[in-house]
């Protein structure tokens, strides 16, 4: 009638089962509780209140959620892409004029920035966006692409491998705005070289 020992083996099995359950059991806990904690970061802030490094990173991460929900790969930021949609972004708010054409053409401007070099085989999308106070937002900004299908293809693209993105303070009409926040995103793929 006594009580037998459990096996040392046994005794650590249950330790470790027990463990993990409760490991488990607090991060479905921290996951109801801090669904921000897998957010993109600085997806809500206005451009005014952002590096151009942040909303460039918050913009590409929210991209990234977005292909992941379509079940299409993730683009990876490139250095050329994010000169040429920088350079774009700049001069659409110093020349007023919001289009993909006006400092070039999307691919003329991957082109000088060195995407291009090498490569035997490329393309290039530009999605634009400009908005202001809440709608300046990195979250505002891929929601409005979301929300126009030219837009949307672009960015849904499982062509596109790589990204740039251009961000400032500032309206591209004119309007000495510093609530507002300029976009451009130029997704790109390359072969060879």
């Amino acid at each position: 009638m006594g009580h037998e020992p459990m096996p040392e083996k046994v005794r650590r099995r249950i330790s470790r089962k027990t463990v993990l359950a409760i490991g488990f059991a607090i991060a479905g806990i921290l996951g109801v509780w801090a669904p921000s904690a897998l957010a993109c970061p600085s997806a809500r802030t206005g451009a005014a209140f952002l590096t151009t490094e942040q909303a460039r990173a918050s913009v590409i991460c929210l991209i990234n959620k977005q292909r992941s929900r379509s079940h299409v790969k993730p683009v990876h930021e490139d250095a050329a892409l994010d000169s040429a949609a920088q350079s774009h972004t700049n001069a659409m708010t110093s020349g007023n004029f919001f289009s993909h054409e006006g400092d070039g053409t999307p691919a003329s401007r991957a082109s000088n920035a060195g995407y291009m070099a090498g490569a035997s085989a490329w393309g290039v999308g530009e999605d634009l966006f400009t908005g202001a106070a809440k709608r300046s937002t990195p979250t505002a900004t891929v929601r409005g692409w979301m929300h126009s299908a030219p837009h949307r293809t672009v960015l849904l693209s499982r062509s596109y491998r790589q990204v740039g993105v251009g961000v400032l303070q500032g309206s591209p009409f004119g309007a000495d705005n510093t609530n507002t926040g300029t976009y451009t995103g130029l997704f790109g793929f390359r072969k060879g070289g």
